[in-house]
């Protein structure tokens, strides 16, 4: 080690750095100690920067330095044996600096609840900003955190943050979905940016870790809604459960689901929702909205489905619950119409037709809340507008973290169909 020194000290300063060491005061030690300190030097590499050969005594007055304080290292006289004891600075001459100390770090710490709960990392930050006001050897004796811990998170917090580039990722896709994506979709959109620039894609676990370092993650789906109740109303013909909660197909529009919600708006107007979504791809077909639950506003979307059905050369099922407009005759004779094999929920039993509720679920949880619309017009347009991004760019990760229309358009098979579904949508919309 004294030949790496000596060989340092030359190469920085030439023979004079050899032949007329430094003088040693209590400024010079002060100014050693600090400047390690501050460049997260080792002692071989100060040793070189001040022309000093003894990697010893800076060891020990390092150790005086955050023991005793700055004051007692300037104060050392030469010739006094470090062992020797030595009059310092601690808690016990300052009553209640450790009740201060912890004070206000607890309150540095509000966010976290107690000063138990929080991470080495966490007391560090705060060590860093108490220094100011407090002595280090104080705060490091009052909270439970040792020096070496404390020098290395303190070394680590002075480097540039690495995971920089990929928090600006995560916060750029989070807010382009309005908060709606949490980390299972989160995770592929990022990884596929990395992918699009030929780059390395980012861990799965350190996207979920950066998420929870930047406290990001999907609040919409714990609010409970009001549920639409279509099954009140006059009895007609039921159904026997041809489903049975099978909702996996690899054939499109060999499964159907439909279903009836409810929302209102902020002046009191209601306003109901039909889908008819297809298990392949997850696709809605067709939706309708109307402000009154009438059998003309159930029967539209499937009128439309059934003018555009293809020949598809296998049964086609479309499953519903026990609402009174799925056990109407004119419902039955759209199904015999379209060749479609009618299927029930049982009676109360939401859980038979979940493929359909998950759709209210997240269309209830994603867009702004139904109150804060002024009319039924406005809402009517938010959930146009939502069901279109559902279906264009909304992620599924059953899909494989894509969208239903890049699921379709991926697939071999030609769609044809949906494209005509589309196309006449937009015709009416115009009308």
């Amino acid at each position: 080690m004294i030949f790496l020194v000596v060989v340092g000290i030359y190469e920085q300063h030439g023979r004079k750095g050899l032949i007329a060491p430094p003088k040693v005061t209590g400024e010079f030690r002060v100014n050693l100690v600090e400047w390690k300190q501050e460049h997260h030097a080792s002692l071989t590499e100060t040793c070189a920067h001040f022309a000093f050969r003894s990697r010893a005594s800076i060891g020990i007055w390092e150790r005086i330095y955050f023991t005793e304080g700055k004051q007692a290292l300037l104060a050392l006289q030469q010739g006094v044996k470090p062992h020797r004891p030595r009059k310092c600075t601690t808690t016990a001459e300052t009553p209640g600096k450790r009740e201060f100390i912890v004070a206000d770090t607890e309150r540095r710490l509000k966010k976290i609840g107690s000063l138990e709960k929080a991470t080495n990392k966490e007391i560090s930050e705060v060590i860093i900003e108490l220094r100011a006001k407090y002595k280090l050897a104080d705060l490091i004796d009052a909270l439970p955190i040792s020096m070496s811990v404390f020098q290395y998170w303190q070394k680590k917090l002075s480097q540039p943050d690495p995971d920089e580039e990929l928090k600006y990722r995560i916060g750029l896709v989070f807010n382009a979905h309005h908060g709606n994506y949490g980390i299972p979709r989160i995770t592929p959109e990022v990884r596929a940016m990395y992918a699009a620039e030929g780059r390395q894609e980012p861990n799965h676990k350190r996207i979920q870790r950066v998420m929870h370092e930047m406290n990001i993650h999907c609040q919409k789906y714990g609010n409970r809604t009001r549920k639409y109740d279509s099954s009140k109303g006059p009895s007609g013909k039921k159904a026997k459960n041809k489903l049975s909660r099978r909702f996996m197909t690899d054939r499109p529009l060999q499964k159907l689901v439909c279903d009836v919600t409810e929302l209102q708006a902020g002046n009191g107007e209601k306003v109901y929702l039909e889908v008819i979504k297809d298990l392949y791809s997850n696709r809605i077909l067709e939706w309708e909205l109307s402000t009154h639950p009438t059998l003309q506003f159930s029967l539209a979307p499937l009128e439309r489905l059934v003018v555009a059905l293809p020949q598809t050369g296998y049964q086609i099922t479309l499953h519903t619950d026990q609402g009174w407009q799925y056990q109407h005759r004119s419902w039955h004779r759209l199904l015999r119409k379209g060749h479609i094999r009618q299927s029930m929920s049982h009676r109360s039993t939401c859980l038979d037709n979940a493929a359909c509720e998950t759709v209210f679920n997240k269309l209830k949880a994603e867009m702004t809340p139904a109150k804060e619309y002024s009319s039924a017009k406005d809402l009517m347009m938010a959930v146009d507008e939502w069901m279109i991004y559902y279906n264009e760019n909304r992620i599924q990760t059953r899909l494989g973290s894509i969208s239903p229309s890049t699921f379709e358009h991926r697939s071999e098979i030609k769609y044809s169909f949906y494209l005509r579904l589309d196309s006449q949508r937009t015709s009416e919309t115009i009308k």
